[in-house]
């Protein structure tokens, strides 16, 4: 049997499973500074690691950041720059193959007619692109006196 002390009762062991007095500092400063940095930080890594795998099992949208940075990328190649990248739309998805189509405005009034998709090729995504540039509509100036002239019809084409 544990020896008593002077007041009488036994001394408490303080092994795994017993409580600290209530005033006690338990981990001390070091805890709640891993609470205020540590948590945060494993958060926004676990985001980053999410995003990173993310990108390697999902094909981009058309409209995603990927999609655009990979479009500018063959933009710059072509030696082509388009005012905006919009309007684009989704033809169909699906989890094996993306694919888009966009009718891009260019400085000089005509248009880049792109159509691309996305799909897997192996582990890795790969794209596949058909690029047409349509000419500037003519100019009312051009047209004279034809009865369409400064009217809203019988100058756009299909589209």
């Amino acid at each position: 049997m544990a020896p008593e002390d002077s007041t009488g009762r036994r001394p408490v062991s303080r092994g795994w499973g017993t409580r600290a007095p209530a005033g006690a500092a338990v981990g001390g400063p070091y805890r709640f500074a891993f609470r205020l940095i540590g948590i945060p930080a494993l958060a926004v890594a676990a985001v980053l690691i999410y995003t990173g795998l993310r990108e390697r099992f999902v094909l981009p949208g058309c409209d995603s950041s990927r999609a655009r940075n990979t479009l500018a990328d063959v933009f710059k190649q072509l030696d082509v720059k388009p005012l905006r990248f919009e309007p684009i739309s989704t033809v169909s998805s699906s989890k094996d193959e993306v694919v888009c189509k966009a009718l891009l405005p260019l400085p000089d009034g005509g248009e880049l007619d792109v159509d691309y998709r996305f799909f897997w090729q192996g582990s890795s995504a790969n794209m596949k692109y058909s690029i047409t540039r349509k000419p500037p509509p003519k100019s009312t100036a051009e047209l004279g006196d034809h009865p369409a002239a400064g009217r809203g019809y019988g100058l756009a084409g299909l589209r």
